[in-house]
């Protein structure tokens, strides 16, 4: 798959709340990053997996509208609105960067 593939996957998973198909394309020592002070949110795949079922369980509306997608090296940086987090009807834009290796994403870390 290519890095559009890998994170078209992920996308559509997110969107339909698919817990199975969202892990399916993390690798095992994914890490989530807040971009802005460094910090790890998300260590591995396990703490990845509750972050996500806990999530998608409080979200039942949850979604994203992508504004822009960049793709630079093994890099997507995708620019987004998310609707629906924990139930909240206010939108949160966001720029996320999908680090892939391997055709699983390795890294993300997180602009809020």
């Amino acid at each position: 798959m290519t890095i559009e593939q890998v994170v078209e996957k992920q996308m559509q998973a997110f969107d339909n709340r698919d817990i199975e198909s969202m892990m399916a394309v993390f690798n095992d020592d994914i890490k989530i990053i807040s971009f802005s002070d460094n910090k790890t949110l998300i260590d591995g795949f396990e703490e990845c997996e509750k972050m996500y079922s806990d999530l998608f369980e409080h979200s039942p509306k949850l979604y994203a509208e992508i504004i822009n997608t960049i793709i630079f090296e093994n890099k997507a940086i995708v620019h987004e609105f998310i609707f629906g987090r924990n139930g909240s009807d206010k939108k949160t834009e966001q720029v996320i960067i999908f680090e892939v290796e391997n055709e699983k994403i390795s890294k993300i870390s997180i602009i809020r």
